[in-house]
């Protein structure tokens, strides 16, 4: 296999091993409810001035990336948290 396959197959497997959370930056965020519309853990909510934000729950955000694909005005990002442990 070439190195630059290899290289890339180790970055790929480095990545899976990442744990993701959903963060809005509220001065791009125009409270569409598009995010919390389609949030399958139905964790993002609206803030007290109408910003939509992820809350901390027993299901936390789990990094899918639905509400960052969906976001018309890109305001989500996928912060790193950590990597899993492999066994």
């Amino acid at each position: 296999m070439p190195e630059a396959s290899k290289s890339l197959q180790d970055k790929i497997r480095e990545l899976s091993k990442t744990i993701y959370r959903a963060a809005t930056d509220l001065a791009k965020c125009i409270s569409c409810g598009t995010c919390v519309i389609y949030c399958p853990l139905k964790i993002r909510i609206f803030n007290s001035e109408g910003k939509a934000i992820t809350i901390q729950t027993n299901e936390t955000c789990g990094g899918c990336s639905v509400c960052f694909h969906r976001c018309p005005q890109g305001a989500i990002h996928l912060l790193p948290l950590s990597r899993k442990f492999s066994k």
